[in-house]
């Protein structure tokens, strides 16, 4: 390609797409007028398909979004729908599944490919002995992320109940956004902090000791929150310089109280045969502490890449419905 590059002449062909011949070499480029209308403004392909997510906080417990498994399981409008929940909300519910164990392992194929990490290519979220996870014990988890410690989170966790007559265990979710944007407002100096100051993620156990450093709040180039990253059970010790070390421990301080507030809590019992799927990197995740003694309680789960879910909206919309 020259590097004195210009636009000789342009012109609309007779079926509406856009023609320019290139000045020196007299290049001639063909533009669908779809491709220029998906990139419109420097936009981006992406900027049509990520409207703004749709925050919410407790009100949700009341209305969980979601659809049945009988109307989701083909590739029509219910499929596409309950896609979009995922994608603007960041949470919804799938009722009405098979029980039968792994089923989440096929569950999870309706939006993508399972993601394995060191714990496998799923997980079972019980009580057992010698855990070397909170989550596999009976007491209540404060709402995190799930592998901060990884240089990429996953992005979709699902958690599909196979039984739950346990007392407790009610799941919480807090929308990581609306928590951010939250402390943008009321504490702006915290926010910035949060956002430009990398924490130590850290897991080990027998077999793994993965690490990552990273802001608690990533930002995209808009200067909208794009990710969450909070998780005390694998926050390692944190680095800092000695004059921001009280800054930066307050404004964690902060962003925590915020995710405690019950205001911002939405609590979901999960019944037997429910799918709950969330955004890993958005919907931070706990449970209340439930009585093992009481009845029992089995979830099973597994990961798939945000970067599948959109593939698969992107597939559905361009197919006839």
């Amino acid at each position: 390609m020259p590097p004195e590059l210009d636009a000789a002449s342009a012109a609309r062909t007779e079926d509406g797409a856009l023609r320019v011949e290139w000045h020196p070499e007299g290049h001639v480029s063909i533009y669908d007028p779809r491709w220029l209308r998906t990139h419109r403004n420097g936009t981006g392909g992406d900027g049509q398909d990520r409207p703004a997510p749709v925050t919410w906080g407790a009100e949700l417990s009341d209305a969980m979004p979601g659809a049945n498994y009988a109307e989701v399981a083909g590739d029509g409008p219910e499929h596409l729908r309950w896609l979009h929940l995922l994608r603007d909300s960041g949470v919804a519910v799938l009722r009405g599944t098979p029980r039968e164990p792994l089923s989440v392992l096929a569950l999870a194929r309706l939006v993508g490919t399972v993601r394995p990490t060191n714990f496998g290519e799923h997980f079972d979220v019980v009580s057992k002995l010698e855990p070397n996870s909170n989550a596999y014990t009976a007491l209540g988890l404060p709402c995190h992320t799930d592998l901060p410690n990884w240089e990429q989170p996953p992005g979709y966790q699902f958690l599909h109940c196979l039984e739950n007559d346990a007392e407790g265990g009610d799941s919480i979710l807090v929308d990581g956004f609306r928590a951010a944007e939250t402390l943008r407002r009321r504490e702006r100096e915290a926010f910035r902090l949060l956002c430009r100051s990398p924490i130590d993620f850290r897991f080990q156990d027998r077999d793994s000791d993965i690490r990552f450093r990273a802001p608690i709040i990533a930002l995209d180039e808009t200067g909208a929150v794009e990710e969450v990253r909070f998780n005390l059970a694998v926050m390692d010790a944190i680095r800092a310089p000695v004059h921001r070390m009280g800054a930066l421990c307050r404004a964690f301080r902060a962003f925590a109280a915020i995710v405690r507030d019950q205001a911002l809590e939405c609590r979901y019992r999960l019944q037997p045969g429910e799918l709950l799927v969330f955004d890993n990197r958005r919907v931070l995740h706990g449970r209340a502490a439930f009585d093992p003694t009481t009845g029992w309680r089995h979830l099973q789960g597994c990961y798939v890449d945000r970067d599948q879910l959109l593939s698969r909206i992107r597939i559905l919309e361009r197919s006839p419905q």
